[in-house]
């Protein structure tokens, strides 16, 4: 019988990643390469980092393009038709029309490899935030992910985005005292609390703002009344990403959560905030760190 093969990639605004993997889940390569998100860089860019993927996991393994079966590529924005479309041509051009693609988000890859399963729940905290929810049929579910202009509660760039804000109304007495403002000034290069204002309207992206995250941990740690605040509250504010998602999938039989992204993963305070939240709302769901990677959900997926 002849031997099928799998890739899965991890599509990322910096760099992206690509595993080849047989029947078994067994890798027979593993590459790395430019953004494959089109929002990063130009369409000509990503199709070449693509091929370039492509064309390194088929030399590496010493199998033709004809060999693979089937792919999976996850990528922030990979929801959305338009996008999708693109991305199939691109395929189509480097494989064949075929050979099946799966096109998703980011969060569903991160969702399978880090529980392990095709169905179950994940919540992602790092610069932005999102919570998902997948069935084993495929059905998703999603809250949050609107941007830190809107949304991104509990996440980094809210995170810095609300510290700013604070300690201004707290140097109004708006709010609860705080002596973070000086080492906010000094992250953002600026000397006077009114330059903030600039700094935050017209200066700053949002990698800066997210940026800030670590001075809010650093002054909870301290004993920073605003600081734990805000931590605090984003705990809640993820919490309630995850019960929108559990409200919205009554039919997901797994009860499993992942928690995942650079905030969950470095800052203490929120997340045992976050996760005493959890277990003392939901007694059901199990709240786990992720078991397997990104890169491993899209092979998952891929084989499926």
């Amino acid at each position: 019988m002849k031997e099928s093969y799998y890739f899965g990639i991890d599509g990322g605004g910096t760099y992206s990643r690509l595993a080849l993997v047989n029947g078994k889940g067994e890798i027979l390569a593993r590459v790395e390469a430019g953004s494959t998100n089109i929002y990063s860089v130009k369409k000509e860019e990503v199709f070449e980092n693509l091929s370039g993927l492509l064309k390194a996991a088929l030399k590496g393994s010493g199998l033709k393009k004809e060999a693979i079966a089937a792919g999976c590529l996850g990528s922030a924005g990979l929801g959305r038709e338009g996008e999708q479309r693109i991305f199939r041509e691109f395929f189509d051009t480097l494989l064949s029309p075929e050979t099946p693609v799966k096109l998703c988000s980011d969060g569903e890859i991160l969702l399978c490899g880090g529980l392990g399963s095709l169905e179950g729940y994940c919540l992602i905290a790092g610069t932005g935030s999102v919570a998902w929810g997948r069935s084993a049929d495929g059905a998703l579910v999603r809250s949050g992910g609107l941007g830190y202009m809107l949304g991104d509660e509990g996440a980094a760039a809210w995170i810095g985005k609300t510290a700013i804000a604070r300690s201004l109304r707290s140097l109004e007495k708006r709010d609860l005292s705080t002596a973070m403002l000086p080492a906010i000034l000094e992250a953002c290069k600026r000397e006077q609390a009114p330059e903030l204002i600039q700094y935050v309207h017209h200066d700053a992206d949002k990698a800066q703002i997210a940026a800030l995250a670590p001075v809010v941990t650093a002054a909870a740690r301290k004993g920073d009344l605003l600081a734990l605040d805000i931590l605090n509250t984003g705990a809640a504010e993820l919490v309630l990403l995850v019960r929108s998602v559990l409200d919205q999938s009554p039919w997901i039989k797994n009860q499993a959560l992942v928690l995942a992204g650079g905030v969950i993963e470095h800052d203490e305070i929120l997340t045992r905030s976050l996760r005493e939240s959890l277990t003392k709302e939901f007694p059901r769901l199990s709240v786990d760190s992720p078991k397997g990677s990104a890169l491993e959900g899209a092979c998952m997926l891929a084989k499926e």
